[in-house]
């Protein structure tokens, strides 16, 4: 698979406690005075080492240093479904020394958890969303319905009959599942399962009906004849598979949903400092041999600004707690 080939040009980033500046840095850009090169950036990541949001973070945290001159090291602190890792963020000093590689969860969580000690939308500002990525509408290889319209009409004749499983509870798929099933006006039933792995291998069985899941695990699945794809999530159709309609054109008006990853840091971080930061990664992700990894790893690289980083991060807050609060999820 593409992904593993990714995953492998990584494997050294992984055995290394921190990413160091190369010697070379003919793109770097001098920090303001109140950010004084030679001490050391954190970077936060919520989870194990080893995952996708992992090795996304050291292989940008490895470019990121170069720009900046300065080294950059990973912390990972898993837990509590990011949270342990996200307020370890909230709390630090709000200097632009600890950064937070934020994903998907961390624009549901607040709906989620109702007992957080800390408000991400409060805590927490945007610096730069570096990458969106569409998940897959997903039926089994003999199921009736080959296109998304023809999956809503059946759902529609059959209320209750059909199943979506999903990895988890609270988790992409399972919000996927659920906004599907509020804009189609469907009554499909929501299983929940341990992982991923375990919903697809019933979806391929037949013992499920649907599944939302990312590409680089549904594509070779698709090659083989195990799985049918019925659309993307996102709003523009994707280029790793670009005859697959996204669910919009398919006649499911505001359906988008992204696997994303972006750089947030506490509230108050200087703006001089931010500036420096959302620059960097502008360049960054003009860079061929950076497009040409996240393109493997079947998302789209952004490099926004911090305005942009946080009206995304604070609409997708805002979207999960209706979808949340519709479909009754609540985690503690």
């Amino acid at each position: 698979m593409r992904i593993n080939r990714f995953c492998a040009s990584l494997i050294g980033l992984l055995v290394v406690a921190g990413v160091m500046p190369s010697v070379a840095q003919s793109q770097s850009a001098p920090l303001p005075q109140s950010w004084p090169q030679g001490k050391i950036i954190k970077m936060v990541v919520p989870y194990p080492p080893g995952g996708s949001t992992d090795i996304v973070a050291r292989y940008v945290s490895q470019k990121l240093s170069e720009q900046l001159s300065t080294p950059i090291i990973i912390e990972n602190k898993p837990g509590g479904g990011t949270n342990i890792g996200t307020e370890s963020v909230v709390r630090a000093a709000p200097d632009g020394y600890t950064l937070l590689i934020g994903s998907f969860a961390n624009g549901v969580n607040k709906a989620l958890f109702p007992n957080l000690k800390f408000d991400p939308t409060r805590d927490l500002m945007g610096v730069s969303l570096i990458s969106l990525g569409s998940i897959i509408m997903t039926v089994p290889p003999d199921f009736p319905a080959s296109t998304v319209a023809e999956f809503i009409a059946l759902a529609r004749a059959q209320p209750g009959k059909l199943n979506s499983g999903v990895g988890g509870a609270g988790s992409s798929s399972h919000l996927a599942t659920e906004l599907f099933k509020s804009l189609t006006g469907t009554q499909i039933e929501t299983v929940l399962y341990k992982g991923g792995a375990a919903a697809l291998q019933d979806l391929m069985a037949g013992r499920i009906q649907l599944i939302f899941d990312n590409p680089q695990i549904l594509m070779p699945l698709e090659k083989a004849g195990r799985v049918k794809l019925l659309g993307v999530t996102g709003k523009d159709r994707a280029a790793y598979h670009p005859g697959l309609p996204t669910l919009i054109e398919a006649g499911v008006a505001g359906y988008e949903i992204y696997s994303w990853y972006g750089i947030l840091g506490p509230t108050k971080m200087p703006v001089e400092v931010v500036k420096v930061i959302e620059d960097a990664m502008a360049r960054i992700v003009k860079l061929p041999e950076v497009r040409a990894r996240f393109n493997d790893f079947g998302v789209v690289p952004i490099g926004s600004n911090a305005r942009e980083m946080n009206d995304f991060f604070q609409n997708e807050n805002r979207k999960w707690e209706k979808v949340v609060r519709e479909a009754k999820i609540q985690l503690e």
